[in-house]
């Protein structure tokens, strides 16, 4: 955890020495730390309301209510807050007027930034200080995510009993826990406890802040069944192989076109990149690579590697050559954080589900493996992927190998 002296955080939030120094002493900032005579503090910490201001004289009169944000959504990276490329650091400094939104909004831009650490230490800030609805399950989904990078079940099942216990006030309420919880477990593609009306699409009972959230989660829910689909691992009645994953993308390019309009760079991102890969997993590279590059061109400026390195699994090979194009130093690090979050997310997945997917498949091994289990020939796999038949065979029997299985099918298990 980095720290910075009382004198930095008082030049930090304009404030005076001595009243950063008192706040310090009587336990107002959260980790705070005393050596001899100087105070430490974290640097993601807040400045705490200032009690004579409106939102202080509200928070002593009311101090059971809920505290209300900015936007009625936990996910304030998937609204308007942040809406043109390049401009997440000045979206923070403006919420400066509302000390827990701009602390939530700025945990959620280091995820993006695949700043861990800082994201733990905010969880933990919005756990310990259980202010109200929003914080409480705002610090769950932050602790479910930091499991996911550090691959900690403990820490999991932690953050998931934090959003259940969030104090809900009505059923809009109860709905963005669920959303929430939807959220953290598609994370690991877990899709077993979404509500019905989540399942169906149906989002007309939250709040309009939060829709662009529930579409990209949505969304990954789709995505998820599709996949599972071609495998053959579930059934739908009149859908078989491809056929959810190439209809997939009628659903998507309208959300994609109502986030421009709206202005929603992040839930952009996200979207842009699931439609990449059901385009590219049934072979439309043109339209996937279309997608993927406006994806990549909207994570450049503000340095947002994170939705790369979360869809890197699942788009290979494909995305490295298209980030290359445009930037070799961030594919760089995107392999080095996918190669820590991939060890650590597969720990977890197969912890919670029960699964045996693999970490020592190669990508290429992993997408070859994926198409072969989705039933394709070793010459359709290679036109696809535009390699030799003779690659194609020495991928799927380098991957049997790793993973014991003697059929094809098999593969299915371990991808």
């Amino acid at each position: 955890m980095k720290m910075i002296t009382a004198v930095q955080a008082a030049e930090k939030w304009k404030l005076s020495l001595r009243a950063v120094q008192n706040l310090c002493r009587h336990g107002k900032i959260h980790g705070a730390e005393r050596f001899g005579s100087n105070w430490m503090i974290p640097e993601s910490a807040v400045r705490p309301v200032d009690g004579r201001s409106k939102a202080g004289k509200d928070a002593k009169k009311n101090p059971a209510l809920h505290r209300p944000l900015i936007r009625k959504s936990p996910f304030l990276d998937m609204t308007d807050l942040y809406n043109t490329p390049g401009t997440a650091d000045k979206s923070i400094a403006a919420l400066s007027h509302h000390p827990e939104a701009q602390a939530l909004f700025a945990a959620e831009i280091a995820y993006s930034r695949c700043e861990i650490d800082k994201v733990y230490e905010h969880a933990n800030f919005f756990l310990h200080s259980h202010s109200g609805f929003y914080a409480v399950i705002s610090g769950g989904l932050l602790l479910s995510l930091s499991a996911m990078w550090k691959g900690d079940l403990q820490m999991w099942y932690k953050a998931r009993q934090h959003i259940m216990e969030a104090p809900c006030k009505n059923s809009e309420d109860r709905d963005i826990v669920l959303l929430t919880l939807a959220a953290a477990d598609s994370a690991i593609r877990n899709t077993d406890d979404f509500p019905d009306w989540f399942a169906r699409g149906c989002f007309d009972h939250l709040p309009r802040d939060a829709h662009p959230a529930a579409r990209v989660y949505y969304i990954k829910h789709l995505l998820i069944a599709a996949q599972e689909l071609a495998l053959g691992k579930i059934e739908r009645a009149g859908v078989r192989g491809f056929g959810l994953m190439k209809t997939l993308p009628y659903v998507i390019e309208p959300m994609i076109s109502q986030m421009v309009v709206d202005k929603v760079i992040m839930a952009e991102i996200y979207l842009r990149l699931c439609i990449s890969i059901a385009y590219h997993q049934y072979g439309d590279d043109m339209h996937a690579a279309e997608h993927l590059d406006k994806a990549i061109m909207l994570c450049l400026p503000d340095r947002l590697y994170g939705p790369l390195v979360e869809h890197r699994t699942q788009l290979g090979p494909f995305l490295d050559d298209r980030l290359a194009m445009v930037d070799q130093e961030a594919l760089r690090q995107v392999k080095v954080l996918h190669k820590q979050l991939h060890a650590n997310w597969t720990r977890l997945h197969n912890a919670v589900l029960d699964k045996q997917v693999q970490v020592t498949l190669t990508n290429r091994e992993r997408e070859v493996s994926r198409l072969a289990a989705f039933g394709m020939t070793d010459s359709q796999i290679a036109a696809q992927l535009h390699l030799s038949e003779s690659s194609v065979k020495a991928a799927i029997r380098t991957s049997k190998n790793k993973t014991g299985v003697n059929s094809r099918k098999e593969l299915a298990n371990f991808i």
